[in-house]
Parts: C-alpha cells; sequence; structure tokens
C-alpha cells in the first residue's frame, strides 16, 4: 500500500506494509539478549543508486544499515529535494530498505533523498549524521554542496534550511511560512553537509524545529542565520557557520495563584521568573471590593529561592472579618525577565487568620571564614523579609580593627549589597558586622537575630594572570565590539569588556587554566550576540573565536591577534 509523502516526513498510517508479507515487513526484529549494550549509533552502509550517478532511470532507491533500525523512524526521517508531494511503496529485507517511487520522475532533474538524524536503531540509539544520496534523471547533475558547522552545545538534530534566491523575492522570504527547497540535519558532532545544489545564492538558517513542520514558529522554536550571503558555485564546497538565537519569549506573565500568608503578607505566584528590577509596590494594588479603601503596601519583593513567587507586606494586619479584598496588577507593571509586562488583573482572596509569629531569618549570607570571595566581588545579604536599613549599623573592619571601605546597595527591601570601595584585601582577614538596634522589621514582623557577624579573607590573585590582544577588523561595525573569555579547563567564570574600535585589549588577573575567547560586532547595541533575524530577515553579527588559549601562573599572555571575519 503506497503511502505519501511530504517535503519533510512520510505520513506513515497504521499499516506499515506496501508490498510482501504483513507481519514480517512490519516487525522490528530484535537481537539476542546478553552481551554488552548497544552503543553504536546506526549510519547507512551503502545506496542503490550510489550518490552522484546520472541517467537514473529506475523506480527505486535501496539504502542498507549498518543494524536493525527502528522502521518507523527511518520513514519519518526520509524526504526527497526539490521538495514535492510524491507517492511511493516501501519495502524492508532485514537491514535494507527499498523505496519505489510510483510516479515517474522529472526528467533532466537533480535529485536528493535525504536520511535525517532523528532516525534510530531498535537499542534507541540515534544517527551521528544525515545522509544524502543525490541522483539525477539527466546527463548533468547539480553538483554545488554547502560544509557547515553549527556552534551549539546541543546541535544533534536543528535542521539546517536552504533557499535558493534565484527564484525568490528575497524581501519576502520569510521560514515561517516558505518551506526550503533543500534541507538536511545536524549531527552530535555540530556539522552538516547539503549536497546536489545548483549554482546560485543561498540563504540559510539553522532551526531548532520543535514540532518538526519544517516552519520557524517563533516563541517555540530557536532560529539564526549566516553574517553572510551563501554563494554555490561549482564543485567547490561553499562554507557556512552558524549558530542559533535564544527562543523568542513573547508570551507575558501569568498570575497563577494568590495565596495569604497571614493577616498581613500575600504571596503571588507567576508562570515564569521576574525582573526583580520590575517588583515594586507601587506595581500592585490592594482594595476593598467597593475600590474606596485601598491599603498602605510596605514592600513588594521576589520570595528567596523562589524567582517567580513576590511577597506583599501590608502596612499592618487586616482583620479577617473585613472579608474579601481585590488584588490589582497594574498596567506597566510587573514584567518577565524577556520584558514582556504581565496583564492587568483583578483577583479576589480574603487575608489568612493569624498574625506573623515566626521570627525572620536571613536567607542569603556569605558563610563565616568565607575565603573565595574575589577582590572585587560584592557580599550579598538577603533575608526572608523587608529589612529596615534607618536600625541597622553595619560596618566592615580588618584585623587591627580599621574601618574598611564599602558601598552599600539596596537592590530590594529584603536584599542588601556591599560592594569594596576598591578591592577586598587578600591579605588578612576581614569581618563584617550588621547590627539591629531594634528586633522589628517593617510591617512589625521580628528578626531572629539583631546581630551578623561573617569573616571573610578574598582570593589572592597574585597567581592570577594576564590575558592582552589586539582586534583588527577591515569592516566597519556600527556599534562597539564585545570581547568574552570564557574558561573551559582548570577555571570557572566569563569575563567581558567593550571595545569601542579596533585596536588592544586586556584582561587582567583571570585565574590559571584554559580560555576561548570570542568577540562580536554588536550591530544593534543591545550587548549581546545576534545570530540574526528571519523575517524582516537581517544577517546575524560578525563574530570570531580564538582558542584554546592557555594561562599559566604569575605570567601574562600578550600579543593574542583577534580578527574579525
Amino acid at each position: 500500500m503506497g503511502q505519501r509523502w511530504s517535503c519533510r516526513t512520510w505520513a506513515v498510517s497504521g499499516l506499515c506494509c506496501a508490498v510482501g508479507v504483513f507481519l514480517a515487513s512490519c516487525a522490528n526484529p530484535l537481537p539476542p539478549p546478553g552481551g554488552p549494550p548497544d552503543r553504536e549509533p546506526p549510519q547507512v552502509v551503502s545506496t542503490e543508486p550510489a550518490s552522484g550517478t546520472t541517467h537514473f532511470r529506475g523506480n527505486t532507491v535501496v539504502l542498507r544499515f549498518s543494524e536493525f533500525v527502528d522502521k518507523a523512524s527511518v520513514l519519518t526521517s526520509l524526504s526527497l529535494q526539490p521538495q514535492k508531494p510524491w507517492r511511493a511503496t516501501w519495502d524492508w529485507l532485514g537491514k535494507t530498505l527499498s523505496l519505489r517511487f510510483t510516479e515517474p520522475l522529472d526528467s533532466n532533474t537533480t535529485y536528493v533523498l535525504t536520511l535525517g538524524t532523528d532516525y534510530r536503531d531498535i537499542a534507541g540509539n540515534t544517527a551521528a549524521a544525515a545522509v544524502s544520496v543525490v541522483f539525477s534523471t539527466g546527463e548533468r547533475i547539480d553538483r554545488g554542496q554547502i560544509e557547515g558547522r553549527l556552534l551549539d552545545a546541543q546541535p544533534a538534530g536543528v535542521f539546517v534550511l536552504a533557499y535558493p534566491l534565484a527564484n525568490l523575492q528575497p524581501d519576502t522570504l520569510n521560514p515561517a511560512h516558505t518551506r526550503a527547497r533543500y534541507w538536511t540535519q545536524v549531527g552530535t558532532a555540530g556539522t552538516f553537509r547539503l549536497q546536489g545544489l545548483p549554482d546560485g545564492e543561498y540563504r540559510l538558517f539553522a532551526l531548532r524545529d520543535t514540532d518538526r513542520d519544517g516552519l520557524y514558529t517563533e516563541g517555540r522554536d530557536a532560529i539564526g542565520t549566516t553574517v553572510e550571503s551563501v554563494f554555490v558555485r561549482g564543485d567547490t564546497a561553499a562554507v557556512a557557520l552558524l549558530r542559533l538565537n535564544p527562543v523568542v519569549d513573547q508570551a507575558p506573565p501569568e498570575l497563577m495563584d494568590v495565596r495569604p500568608q497571614s493577616q498581613q503578607r500575600v504571596r503571588l505566584l507567576f508562570s515564569e521568573p521576574l525582573d526583580t528590577a520590575s517588583v515594586q509596590a507601587s506595581a500592585v494594588a490592594v482594595e476593598d471590593s467597593a475600590g474606596s479603601v485601598r491599603l498602605p503596601i510596605v514592600a513588594a519583593y521576589v520570595v528567596p529561592g523562589s524567582s517567580a513567587m513576590v511577597e506583599l507586606m501590608m502596612a499592618q494586619p487586616i482583620m479577617d472579618t473585613l472579608g474579601s479584598w481585590f488584588l490589582h496588577l497594574l498596567p506597566g507593571g510587573i514584567r518577565d525577565t524577556a520584558g514582556n509586562v504581565v496583564a492587568p488583573q483583578r483577583r479576589r482572596f480574603r487575608f489568612r487568620r493569624g498574625l506573623d509569629t515566626a521570627w525572620v531569618r536571613w536567607a542569603t549570607v556569605p558563610p563565616d571564614s568565607f575565603q573565595s570571595l574575589l577582590p572585587w566581588q560584592p557580599l550579598d545579604l538577603v533575608a526572608e523579609a523587608p529589612l529596615d536599613s534607618t536600625t541597622a549599623e553595619v560596618s566592615v573592619r580588618d584585623e587591627r580593627g580599621r574601618a574598611v571601605p564599602y558601598r552599600w546597595e539596596v537592590v530590594a527591601p529584603n536584599h542588601w549589597r556591599l560592594w569594596p570601595q576598591g578591592r577586598w584585601d587578600s591579605e588578612q582577614w576581614q569581618q563584617l558586622r550588621v547590627h539591629f538596634r531594634s528586633r522589628r522589621l517593617p510591617g512589625g514582623r521580628v528578626l531572629a537575630d539583631t546581630l551578623l557577624v561573617r569573616s571573610f579573607r578574598s582570593v589572592d590573585t597574585r597567581q592570577y594572570a594576564d590575558l592582552a590582544g589586539e582586534l583588527q577588523d577591515s569592516l566597519r561595525c556600527r556599534g562597539p565590539y564585545i570581547l568574552e573569555v570564557r574558561a573551559t579547563r582548570g577555571a570557572s567564570g566569563v569575563w567581558r569588556q567593550d571595545l569601542p574600535q579596533p585596536g588592544p585589549w586586556r584582561f587582567r588577573e583571570l585565574p590559571p587554566g584554559f580560555y576561548e575567547l570570542e568577540a562580536f560586532c554588536d550591530e544593534d547595541r543591545n550587548g549581546r550576540y545576534s545570530a540574526g533575524q528571519s523575517f524582516p530577515y537581517r544577517f546575524a553579527e560578525r563574530f570570531v573565536r580564538v582558542g584554546p588559549i592557555e594561562l599559566k601562573p604569575r605570567w601574562s599572555t600578550e600579543g593574542v591577534l583577534v580578527k574579525m571575519p
């Protein structure tokens, strides 16, 4: 029974067999039990016709696999390009698949039969690389190729879409609506190859296609493009380097639940992590049912350990006998980390009976005798409730009792941050002391302890190293250059600096270890790398990576040349 296949998948019905005996053809044979577990990925060991065949006159393509495979996954991973609905039947004989076209192929046409990386063997191992069989029904075969790499932590299975621009309107090309004429999948090593391409200019996209429909879905799929057009000419393979943008978050946070904690506190649970800077008392209102009484809110803050939960503290306890109250999320207030603002809404609730009797404790403080602090790193103090800076005495002193200068920042009502005025001293211990003259906090809650004492010493950076060099670029960049040094082995962390124009750069005091350096031209001036835009189309920002670079203790590595492509 023939099945129709589309540009991406076979429409497999409940009857998987086209010819042959039903049970024999549909069953997936199993290996004998025992022995070591199978970890080898399946692969195609030979094809008929061989790739590169011209004057193809048959109607059958044969794929021979290295081991028994899951048949359904193979069929759903096959496509014929150029894309066009085709009818075909299939037959399995052991490890061999025979595809028989039931309609004549077009004359003088180059075809590419592609088997993506989504198929697997019967042990569940997926393929390491996509396979393409290129053949022509005429005397000429398109031999154009695009080889490339996807730079991503999880490249396997990502699709690479190729659009020849010869017969398209580039300004209207949108991968959300137009399927690619050619495609392949990235293998586990991050590499890919597109074959059987006619000469010309191409637009390439990398697409993490979550629903496997061949189209880009904003808010669900990740996409990226190249830094310039890709030109295919003759037998020389064009080279492309691709990256993916993060999935575009367009969904505003939703208020999932209102959870009264006492006669004075209410917690709001949201659907996703929030931008802590947007959590302000002015973004929320609590009113009675008539809207005539609005309760003063002392503070609004993110609950420690839960970036999607906000706590509101009222100025005084509210008697539950007053009945229901309404919570209002005000326009333009709370937003998520992508900048989407929560929609205004109104929720009815009742305050919970009982006063706050639980003592307030510190949720985040540096441990005593802490020695992993970098000389320029701040100390963060986070409590379970709003703190009162007017009753607090904060000091930092060295071993001799001398005052250490610092800068005090109120990040949130329950979050204080202490920065060194210059650098914390790595040669001697210092002591942080926070003393509250009163246990009472804003709203009436009570501190468990009025005194916090912590000793600390910063890391000795005399063993650290410098990394320096020069950035060269023969092209103009409309924004600054951003350099990032990322530790890959022997150390951890990311260091970053902006460079207004090409020239010398230097990173000081990096821990010994191995590093990778990336520089990119921040064309859109948003401070982060952009892998381009699908529609309206915009090229990816130019970037270059250098490494690995080994930094040895007390050693300055100079003369690292970073040349933008």
